[in-house]
């Protein structure tokens, strides 16, 4: 494990870098994922490889505000990096909104975008990466700054996966206070302020992870009852300590880690998490999605599984532990080789029972057509699930080979119902192009009654090419 910490004072001064309000660890006010403030949360989906103004790849990052009746195409905002008030300018392969985190940083009731450009080219560096903080104000999306990278000359990517939190130790500036953690192409996490005026300051982590994979996802935990987080962090295996079986980067591990360093052990397999409270006992749970098979990853099941750590969210010690597959009783379907089950998961109460439930998505599922599985949660354990593709009855559209619906869910209450709603990313819709869509929440959990779906066109992407919209789908 490695730690490092750097003072920038003089080199941030330098920049011009102007003030804005200071980012502590006080509650957010307002609703979270609320940009625009006005009670609803709102949906944020990315078209990474969407054209702009002829440059391809550049990406795009659409804000869908959430209202009575739900998202809707009629109301959202699209940004890039030509959109006034966001630094830099839309350049082939940036891959503006490869990730993106929805989070009220200055603790004003409006949630800001934190959105990363792995393939900006920096002061020369080809693909050295980027992030921007854009900030959500009364008069919209229009002030963006940039979140610096204080070791370019060490990784490309900056920017490839990003989570928020208030982490202590995170550097001697901005302990205790918002600090946006930034994973790049090497084996380290980057923990910047979230406050840019105090960009005077950071620390870096790490373990050894394959550089040429990197971290490849960040998940922030928020522990009740403490005034820190934590992270969890995948990452792939070389080999050290046992648990990288071939020293190529191809088995995926999960770790507990704050910026003080890794909490022991991995927690368990697999490339995404999500947390939340599925039991209902005040604690929450830990979910790790492991899409791979047994051939690229030994120790997963066929098809993919997702492994639920019950209060490891705590202190990454299980008191029980469920794993899932489209094998498990209960579960539609059939596992099979390339399914992907589990590449993206998400936990929210979609029936409003006072227990979340767990969304589980299998992009390759039916020839990579996808899926998104519905497991609702009991008291003791996860219970009855339902299966939805585009080829169930109310969903609109029809599963073809290669949509990958699924890749990204997430679950979200956008009409201030009590009811979470599911939202589903499928990129390689329409030849790539990619679509969005939104299943409301019942009391029968989720529903296909009301269901939208949003098209490349509606989100105001216009002729972006293979945009690949919904690669990302987020909101607190």
């Amino acid at each position: 494990m490695r730690k490092r910490t750097l003072l920038m004072s003089a080199t941030l001064l330098a920049t011009g870098l102007t003030p804005w309000a200071a980012a502590s660890a006080q509650a957010a006010t307002g609703v979270p994922g609320d940009v625009n403030k006005d009670g609803y949360r709102d949906v944020v989906v990315a078209a990474p490889d969407a054209t702009v103004a002829g440059h391809k790849k550049a990406g795009a990052v659409v804000v869908f505000y959430g209202t009575a009746n739900g998202i809707s195409s009629a109301r959202r905002t699209v940004l890039t990096q030509n959109s006034p008030g966001v630094p830099g300018a839309a350049e082939a392969g940036d891959r503006f909104g490869a990730a993106v985190v929805v989070s009220d940083l200055d603790r004003n009731g409006y949630s800001d975008l934190v959105v990363g450009s792995p393939g900006e080219e920096v002061s020369g560096d080809i693909g050295g990466g980027s992030v921007t903080l854009v900030r959500g104000t009364a008069s919209g999306l229009t002030q963006g700054k940039s979140v610096r990278d204080p070791w370019p000359a060490t990784h490309d990517a900056y920017g490839r996966t990003l989570a928020v939190g208030v982490y202590h130790g995170a550097n001697p500036v901005n302990d205790g206070k918002v600090s946006i953690a930034v994973g790049a192409n090497d084996s380290e996490v980057t923990f910047m302020p979230a406050d840019l005026s105090a960009q005077s300051g950071t620390g870096g982590i790490g373990i050894g992870f394959n550089p040429q994979h990197g971290i490849v996802a960040l998940s922030p935990v928020d522990l009740p009852g403490t005034t820190g987080d934590r992270l969890i962090i995948h990452g792939r295996g070389v080999g050290d300590g046992g648990w990288g079986y071939d020293g190529t980067g191809d088995d995926p591990a999960a770790y507990l880690a704050d910026p003080g360093g890794f909490d022991g052990g991995p927690l368990a397999a697999g490339t995404v998490s999500a947390t939340g409270d599925l039991d209902g006992d005040g604690e929450p749970d830990l979910v790790i999605g492991h899409p791979e098979d047994p051939a690229q990853s030994p120790g997963t099941s066929l098809g993919g599984q997702v492994t639920v750590l019950y209060g490891a969210a705590v202190n990454g010690v299980p008191t029980r532990t469920q794993v899932i597959t489209q094998n498990t009783p209960g579960v539609p379907d059939t596992a099979e080789a390339k399914d992907r089950f589990g590449a993206s998961v998400a936990i929210g109460d979609t029936d409003k029972d006072g227990r979340a439930d767990l969304v589980i998505g299998a992009p390759g599922e039916n020839g990579g057509s996808g899926s998104v599985t519905v497991v609702r949660s009991t008291a003791t354990t996860l219970d009855t699930a339902r299966t939805w593709t585009q080829n169930s009855a109310g969903v609109p559209g029809a599963s073809e080979t290669g949509d990958a619906f699924g890749t990204a869910v997430r679950v979200l209450d956008t009409n201030k119902d009590g009811y979470a709603d599911l939202v589903v990313g499928a990129p390689g819709e329409n030849a790539g192009a990619g679509a969005l869509w939104s299943l409301r929440g019942s009391a029968a959990s989720v529903t296909a009654t009301g269901a939208v779906s949003v098209s490349t066109g509606a989100a105001g992407l216009g002729a972006a090419g293979a945009a690949r919209l919904g690669t990302v789908v987020t909101g607190p």
